[in-house]
């Protein structure tokens, strides 16, 4: 027994090693992906045939919801039919719209979850666009979600925000916003980044600043920090350029229960900035954007510098029906003289 005990101690110790090993192994593998980081923030040519002395111009911002329907964040299998007649239906509802310029959040370049399909290149083509960029916010081998079943947790996932263009796109730059400080380091090393893409576009002798955003949908004292964050980024342009600030927000109007402080109403006072759709309507359901079935919630907003920026139109885009779980949100505008 004496002799034994030294053995138990020391095949424990061993075993104890290896599972320590295995799960070190395993978080950096979980954690990684095989996406090159230097074209996390990619510009993307398409053709090089760009318009000009355009006198009106149409933006989208769009959550795809990597064209998987109303089954985003949902534990079920999908057929690659789904993701190809949401395609079909995204065309056809957008292709006629003429946008200049779209931005779109969820949306997969290579994601076991969407059959590997790069979904910015398809757009692009099926809608003629002449150059994209791209802002990686997701590059992951394993993400624990959903939850069941097990097997669905492993695959890669390289996904992010994107901005189709008919004009050049001079510089894109990636900025990653706060995470959620609550969360473990584990919590945040498989979550994806929320990030603030900006896209500088030259239209003939102009530059126009378009940032393209999807702040944290969880955690509201993050995506405050992540709304301050812009108040300071915008500051940056504002007093220089023409500015459009599009995205997914995560936050609606009016305060609720559930969300007594909105923190969009950050961007509604800020001076420098004003909302496309007008701030009065905010609180409307029939300019809701979430869930597209049955909206009740506007997360999804167009902001612009009125000093240079003059808004033409503004709508819903319900031809799009379901194939994202939000709709998007078209604004027309010209500059101003």
């Amino acid at each position: 027994m004496k002799n034994l005990l030294p053995k138990l101690l020391k095949i424990g110790g061993i075993s104890l090693g290896v599972i320590v090993v295995v799960v070190v192994m395993f978080y950096f593998w979980a954690s990684s992906g095989g996406y090159a980081r230097d074209k996390y923030d990619e510009v993307i040519d398409f053709t090089l045939d760009f318009p000009s002395n355009q006198k009106e111009f149409t933006v989208i911002t769009y959550n795809i919801g990597y064209l998987s329907g109303l089954t985003n964040n949902q534990a079920v299998s999908r057929e690659k039919k789904l993701f190809d007649d949401n395609l079909k239906t995204v065309v056809d509802a957008l292709k006629g719209l003429n946008a200049d310029f779209i931005g779109f959040q969820e949306i997969d370049l290579d994601s076991k979850r969407s059959f590997n399909v790069n979904q910015v290149s398809q757009l692009a083509e099926k809608l003629s666009f002449n150059q994209g960029a791209i802002a990686i916010n997701w590059d992951k081998n394993y993400v624990p979600f959903p939850y069941f079943p097990f097997s669905a947790h492993f695959g890669r996932i390289l996904s992010g925000q994107a901005v189709l263009s008919r004009y050049s796109i001079a510089n894109n730059k990636r900025i990653v916003l706060d995470k959620v400080a609550s969360k473990p380091f584990f919590y945040n090393a498989l979550y994806l980044d929320r990030v603030a893409q900006v896209s500088e576009i030259k239209i003939d002798d102009r530059i126009l600043i378009l940032i393209n955003v999807h702040l944290e949908a969880f955690d509201a004292p993050t995506r405050r920090k992540q709304t301050e964050y812009l108040q300071k980024l915008l500051s940056e342009y504002v007093d220089k350029y023409p500015v459009l600030l599009i995205g997914d927000f995560n936050s609606t109007v009016p305060p609720t229960a559930e969300n007594p402080e909105p923190t969009i109403d950050i961007l509604l006072k800020t001076a420098s900035i004003k909302s496309a759709l007008p701030p009065e309507a905010l609180n409307n359901p029939q300019i809701a954007t979430f869930p597209s079935d049955k909206p009740i919630a506007k997360l999804d907003y167009v902001f612009y510098t009125p000093k240079n920026i003059e808004v033409i139109e503004w709508r819903i885009v319900d031809e799009v029906e379901q194939a994202s779980d939000h709709l998007p949100v078209l604004v027309k505008f010209r500059f101003k003289d």
